[in-house]
């Protein structure tokens, strides 16, 4: 196995409880010691970042959205100027 791939998934641990019915899988939960998920962080409703443990505010985030709405945008633009349907 190629060492990058080791490196990588170095912190990967946890469990996946999965359902397997006539072709589909459903993952019906999965829990990590290592995991970076917050619920209070994820709803981004809580002041001050919730138990997270570091000052978060919602405000925070709109300038990432808009900053990353620009390759979109773009995307758009370019798609009109090639005469491509939206």
């Amino acid at each position: 196995r190629p060492a990058h791939l080791d490196f990588a998934q170095r912190n990967v641990d946890g469990v996946v409880t999965l359902e397997l019915y006539k072709g589909n899988v459903t993952i019906l939960g999965r829990t990590s010691p290592k995991s970076l998920y917050s619920a209070d962080l994820a709803s981004m409703d809580v002041e001050d970042g919730g138990n997270v443990g570091f000052d978060y505010q919602p405000a925070d985030s709109q300038g990432f959205i808009r900053i990353n709405s620009v390759r979109l945008k773009m995307y758009s633009m370019m798609k009109e100027k090639l005469g491509e349907s939206k």
